[in-house]
């Protein structure tokens, strides 16, 4: 396992020059990541795989392990790659470049939602994806917070932007399934909405019979403007309230 996570950390820091005159290879490990991110996107992270890969460049399954090793690195290269879409987040007030942060991942994950589909706890970060980390760290690095409170307000961003990002991807690969839109799946339930009465459910009912389910307000962007609030409350205030250092299950 050491070794495999070694070949991402060099493929991703160390990638190998491409060469800048005579013809263009026919192959190469930019060529590769590209084809399998076009992959993943018109069909799902599930369905990538190294010969389904090689088929869209025209080559074999063997041809591409010149390149890259493996799937699992091939994932890590993708992830760096796509990070590459986004911008970082620009100097200036803490609370203007936290959201430009977290609407440049937003977009990301609209056009990729395969990488929620990802295990991202133990996946080899590139340096794309740092850079734009340590950008979003600089933001609230002169707000005279301590360096882990740092990491906690741009994980806290990170982790809502993922929450509902996974959501969508859920939907997305739902309907890539089935080929029923989400709107349609939930339109076929009456069956279930005939247990939703008053007595059983009063505020449920209430709100459904009042139209707030049928005009939602955006997750996103209604969310994302809570926690902002709930940031700026936390930063500006007088003598911040103690955070616990741990879950207490």
């Amino acid at each position: 396992m050491k070794s495999d996570r070694d070949r991402s950390v060099r493929l991703l820091w160390e990638p190998p020059a491409e060469p800048t005159r005579g013809p263009k290879a026919s192959l190469s490990q930019s060529r590769v990541v590209e084809a399998a991110i076009k992959v993943a996107d018109a069909e799902g992270v599930d369905a990538l795989t190294m010969r389904r890969v090689a088929e869209t460049l025209g080559t074999t399954a063997m041809s591409l392990y010149r390149h890259v090793p493996g799937k699992s690195e091939l994932l890590d290269l993708m992830v760096d790659a796509v990070w590459g879409e986004t911008e970082p987040a620009p100097a200036g007030p803490w609370r203007d470049g936290l959201e430009f942060f977290a609407r440049q991942v937003w977009g990301m994950y609209r056009a990729h939602p395969w990488m929620l589909q990802l295990t991202t706890s133990r996946r080899m970060p590139g340096p794309r994806a740092m850079t734009r980390q340590d950008a979003a760290y600089a933001v609230v690095s002169e707000l005279g917070l301590a360096p882990e409170e740092i990491v906690s307000v741009v994980t806290t961003v990170s982790h809502f932007v993922d929450g509902v990002g996974r959501t969508m991807a859920d939907r997305v690969q739902a309907e890539r399934d089935t080929g029923v839109s989400e709107e349609d799946w939930w339109s076929g339930r009456e069956e279930l909405w005939e247990h939703f009465t008053p007595e059983r459910l009063p505020m449920t009912t209430h709100i459904w019979s009042s139209g707030g389910f049928h005009r939602p307000l955006d997750e996103f962007e209604f969310g994302l403007a809570r926690v902002l609030d709930g940031l700026e409350a936390f930063l500006e205030s007088a003598e911040r309230p103690p955070v616990r250092r741990s879950t207490c299950l």
